[in-house]
């Protein structure tokens, strides 16, 4: 039987966060949010992006004579153009860039290929009861290839962890989540009207799957603390309201404190980051908002 094939944006080795123990993330390709805020937007894409690092570029020009596309082109003093609707990622400039300016984020492989990655540090996993973590973008967008994935691992003895957003047809989440441990579950906002203005998308499915998925696996609620978007300490209450109301196992609510650490990424890709003067919340107004989330009776960690 042929096995599903995914497209995958990085793996990163050795983590220690997003789980127990020491882990390799594996970030998959897609999201079907847009968040304002996103620290991550060369995953929001299904397909492969190519991105474009002007300070390493020496301006050879090999790679606009190769492209098959013509999707590249510059001016005389000025940094590469890339049309993106021309192009489609082929890597064909990729390797013809000697200064590594440009690289592509995503790539096809199989389950086996993937397990055969993440295997490579069973050792660690073993040593510290650690594992994999998978999240992306959004894990869900691709629940065959990720199911099976994870599957795999299970098969293996291999600690399994999740991170979603929550926003997919639930016959998909429910196939990944029979092969979860740990399942980290992003709440962005309580208020559907601002979900919608600050990610794209309604937050009623999000809701509604969050109560299904913690009554199948330990599930940890993650709030991205964003002043000016989220951070108020009524959309703060009616998280942990909501946390409290599940009826499956809730280990904890953690903040994560907004930050700037992904600007660059719109940089490559061409696009304009939108929160660009907001800054990091200070440790008192994240340590007021940990008290409100343990008022309401939840346990709550602040993770920077």
């Amino acid at each position: 039987m042929e096995q599903p094939q995914g497209i995958v944006c990085s793996l990163e080795r050795f983590a220690t966060h997003d789980g127990p123990g020491i882990r390799t993330l594996v970030y998959m390709k897609g999201c079907p949010l847009t968040c304002v805020w996103c620290s991550s937007p060369h995953t929001q894409s299904k397909l492969p992006d190519l991105l474009y690092t002007s300070s390493c570029c020496i301006g050879s020009d090999d790679c606009i004579a190769i492209c098959p596309e013509k999707a590249l082109q510059r001016s005389a003093g000025e940094p590469l153009q890339i049309d993106r609707d021309l192009c489609n990622a082929c890597g064909i400039c990729v390797e013809a860039c000697t200064s590594r300016a440009l690289e592509i984020s995503g790539q096809s492989m199989t389950v086996d290929e993937l397990f055969r990655e993440v295997d490579k540090d069973s050792s660690f996993y073993r040593r510290s009861n650690g594992g994999v973590t998978v999240g992306g973008g959004e894990l869900a967008m691709q629940p065959e290839f990720v199911s099976a994935f994870l599957k795999k691992c299970k098969e293996q003895y291999i600690h399994t962890a999740i991170e979603t957003c929550g926003l997919a047809p639930w016959i998909g989440l429910e196939s990944i989540l029979q092969y979860v441990d740990l399942l980290h579950f992003d709440i962005k906002h309580m208020d559907d009207k601002v979900h919608r203005e600050l990610t794209g998308a309604s937050n009623r499915q999000i809701l509604e799957n969050a109560r299904k998925a913690s009554k199948m696996c330990t599930m940890i609620i993650r709030i991205p603390v964003v002043p000016g978007c989220n951070d108020t300490e009524e959309n703060i209450i009616a998280t942990a309201k909501f946390a409290a109301s599940l009826e499956g196992q809730v280990q904890r609510i953690e903040l994560l404190p907004y930050h700037q650490l992904g600007m660059h990424r719109y940089t490559q890709l061409g696009k304009t980051y939108q929160l660009d003067d907001v800054e990091t919340p200070d440790e008192s107004h994240m340590e007021r908002l940990k008290y409100i989330v343990m008022s309401a009776g939840v346990d709550a960690e602040i993770v920077s």
